[in-house]
């Protein structure tokens, strides 16, 4: 009985260091515009990122729980691991990750992740998100075309790398291949000429991104006032 008094402050301080081994771990999907929200997306790229300010990359491993979630082999760069992973079909509704110790294979932390959908990806100008209608002066303080997920964290980097652009001025319509997500100098010049009411399209927008095919965005209207 004598050694409880001397046991009770170390199973206590050991208690406190798994919690706080716990809590020391950030965990996030690179390509989730936010980092505080597990998600991950049907059909596309996911990359789970994980940090802990306490414990080396080395000394922890991760595991699908309940096999949903098919794990890639983790890459370790600097203090950070990353897995690709990707939700089992049918089994996105209850992901579950557990983050193990390397060495005993113990349990550390649970984490649970939701799943979202990826709607077709659009091109926008600027800062200008699903405007139907702008001022001329609106529009050509923007420098390019960027593409975005409408509704949707995810954050896969594409971008455009050409487009045609239409117009009508004064001196009539124009046309231009750019081969850019800029708007270049011909571009604005076009948009600050056009009459009011008119309408400027980009259509035949071309999207790239890290290994994967380029797609064809929905072309873009907007009337300019």
């Amino acid at each position: 009985m004598r050694r409880i008094p001397f046991l009770l402050p170390l199973l206590l301080m050991l208690c406190a260091a798994a919690h706080a081994q716990t809590d020391s771990f950030y965990v996030w999907n690179k390509w989730c515009a936010r980092r505080d929200t597990l998600l991950l997306f049907r059909s596309g790229n996911n990359a789970i990122q994980v940090y802990n300010k306490r414990m080396k990359p080395t000394e922890y491993k991760l595991k699908s729980l309940d096999k949903t979630l098919r794990i890639g082999d983790p890459e370790i760069v600097g203090d950070t691991m990353t897995v690709l992973a990707m939700p089992y079909l049918g089994k996105e509704k209850h992901m579950r990750l557990a983050i193990l110790n390397a060495r005993t294979s113990k349990v550390i932390k649970t984490l649970y992740f939701e799943s979202d959908s990826i709607p077709r990806p659009v091109a926008r100008i600027g800062t200008m998100n699903d405007v139907k209608e702008a001022a001329k002066s609106t529009i050509v303080r923007q420098t390019k075309l960027r593409v975005v997920f409408p509704n949707s964290l995810y954050s896969y980097p594409y971008t455009v790398s050409s487009y045609t652009f239409k117009d009508s001025t004064a001196k009539g319509p124009v046309n231009y291949n750019v081969k850019t997500f800029f708007l270049t100098n011909a571009v604005v010049k076009a948009i600050s000429e056009a009459p009011d009411n008119s309408e400027i399209i980009f259509t035949d927008i071309k999207a790239i991104c890290p290994e994967c095919a380029t797609r064809i965005l929905p072309e873009l209207r907007i009337k300019v006032k």
